[in-house]
């Protein structure tokens, strides 16, 4: 294959540039390597990095990736650093991640514990929200909005809302899914705030966006889960279904046909949704093992009381098993409100959160946990917790999120448990940013460079990327070390990761190992439609992410 010119991997990713000097750049950072041979490639090969760079302008509560450069970052009507000229307190922006820099946005209606999730045309939907918010923050009830955000590139893309009567019940803490029909799922939440649900305000039901006709269904599950319901845990799965959970119980539930397919057994241990909050993932898909399922749920708390003890347990669980049991193992730590996110590689990264308490506000959060945490889901039981990783020394704890972007690094931001915000309180309002580069950035000096990527490919078709793995590979049998994930981030709140999948896709290598031949997930349960990043993994090392739509047809995108 003729040799091609590739752009360097220093240029790709110029951005990264801080406040440190040029010189400690290159000498530390994962992109930029002396010209001669080094027998060790840098003293973050096992710890990672996180440095602190930027800031959010709002209280990050909630924040999505819209595209490989920006992140759409929601707080509630209040107090923020961020505001317009008329010295209004912005609580929405885009934040620039080549830049640093953050967009104030205007919103009308209070964003306040909302959901969100995209179509698959692109368009984010953001779904219900809080109280209206008087003179101060001029914001509008938020309980029943829908809200729409179309991603663009030129920074012209602004809110567009429906404020009220868009969803059939007010919904105050839902949850989003996205689903294989390209809509989205939203379930759950209560009429009003509170610091637990009720039987009066609590919302046992379900219903879709765009309106499907059926409407609003009726959801008994959330009856019998109370009150420890708000935010259930939703995964899309590959046979169609879902899984659903909230307290300690889960099912897999049919949504079209409104039944429910199979009920699973409690998880041991301590409730763990809100407000004794942990965090779940669906492992990484991967085709070797045709799809199976297997999700991992973390932490929580075992009571309402600022002094009660973080849980320190997970809770896996094989759907694919005849009978599927939760496999019990350690967290590590003690840990409640822990952000669970799967990064650049399939495996997993833990941060934030608090070793006592409960979620919410004032004086409910202690014993903020410092330690990123990494789980390789592949590895034996006892072997799959990496520790002694690059730590912080910001406190993340109520209303702080994560989300792994296209260059293969963590960003990390937000916490906010005083109302009203305080940035001189014990543990204040946080608007600092910060990165997280795990230790495969650091593994060798180069990373695989990939161009050709199409921007958008339908179900089951294969298409040709080339690849240049200069410094890495050294013989035509390294092409088995070549792996290639798709990765959706997911709409990142209260500990909370929606619509967050990851799938390994089969791909066929040349013998030069300069093209793949990537073939795209073969139907819209395995990775229902819209966007993703694409990674090539060599040996575990990854590439810089690309973003890529995956669509049942081409002209459903609309971005």
């Amino acid at each position: 294959m003729k040799s091609l010119s590739f752009i360097s991997i220093v240029t790709a990713v110029s951005f990264l540039a801080n406040t440190i000097t040029a010189q400690q750049q290159h000498d530390t950072s994962p992109f930029n390597w002396p010209d001669d041979k080094q027998n060790i490639i840098s003293p973050y090969a096992k710890s990672g990095k996180m440095e602190q760079i930027g800031r959010t302008g709002v209280a990050a509560m909630h924040a999505v990736l819209l595209n490989e450069n920006s992140i759409l970052v929601i707080d509630k009507a209040e107090w923020n650093e961020a505001q317009f000229d008329s010295g209004q307190s912005a609580f929405s922006v885009e934040y620039d991640l080549k830049t640093n820099t953050y967009r104030p946005l205007k919103l009308e209606t209070n964003t306040f514990c909302s959901a969100g999730g995209f179509l698959s045309n692109g368009t984010f939907i953001s779904t219900g929200g809080g109280e209206k918010r008087g003179r101060n923050w001029k914001a509008e009830p938020g309980w029943q909005s829908i809200r729409h955000f179309t991603p663009c590139t030129d920074q012209s893309c602004l809110w567009e809302e429906y404020k009220t009567g868009k969803m059939t019940e007010n919904r105050w803490y839902p949850t989003v899914e996205q689903l294989p029909e390209g809509d989205i799922f939203i379930i759950g939440g209560s009429t009003k705030g509170a610091a637990v649900n009720r039987d009066e305000i609590n919302v046992p039901s379900y219903e879709f966006w765009p309106p499907r006709p059926e409407g609003e269904v009726h959801f008994p599950f959330l009856i019998e889960t109370m009150p420890y319901n708000l935010y259930p845990f939703v995964f899309a799965l590959p046979d169609g279904n879902l899984f659903i959970f909230a307290n300690r119980d889960s099912i897999i539930y049919d949504y079209n046909n409104q039944k429910i397919v199979k009920k699973l057994p409690k998880i041991p241990g301590n409730p763990r949704s809100y407000p004794l909050t942990g965090g779940a993932i669906m492992l990484p898909l991967d085709p070797k093992n045709n799809y199976n399922v297997e999700i991992l749920i973390c932490g929580g708390s075992e009571r309402m009381k600022n002094n009660a003890v973080a849980d320190d347990t997970c809770g896996r669980i094989n759907l694919g098993d005849e009978n599927p049991q939760w496999e019990m193992e350690t967290f590590v730590h003690k840990r409640l409100m822990p952000d669970g996110l799967i990064m650049a590689d399939g495996n997993l990264l833990w941060v934030n959160g608090c070793q006592r308490g409960w979620a919410g506000y004032n004086g409910r959060n202690h014993d903020p946990t410092f330690d990123p945490l990494i789980y390789t889901p592949t590895a034996p039981a006892g072997r799959r917790w990496t520790q002694n990783l690059a730590n912080t020394d910001i406190a993340r704890m109520y209303h702080s999120v994560a989300l792994t972007l296209p260059d293969g690094r963590v960003w990390i931001a937000g916490s906010n448990n005083v109302d009203p915000p305080d940035i001189n309180a014990e543990y204040p309002t946080e608007f600092r940013v910060e990165y997280f580069s795990p230790p495969y950035l650091f593994k060798t000096a180069t990373r695989p460079l990939v161009s050709h990527v199409p921007r958008v490919v339908t179900y089951g078709q294969s298409f040709d990327v080339l690849i240049n793995l200069e410094g890495l590979a050294t013989s035509a049998t390294d092409a088995s070390k070549i792996r290639v994930g798709l990765l959706r981030t997911g709409f990142s709140t209260h500990s909370m990761h929606m619509s967050q999948r990851y799938v390994f896709l089969e791909h066929e290598v040349s013998e030069d190992l300069q093209t793949l031949k990537i073939t795209a997930p073969p139907h819209a349960a395995i990775f229902p439609p819209g966007a993703g990043i694409m990674y090539v993994l060599f040996d575990g090392v990854p590439s810089m992410g690309t973003e890529i739509f995956v669509e049942k047809q081409i002209s459903d995108l609309k971005i």
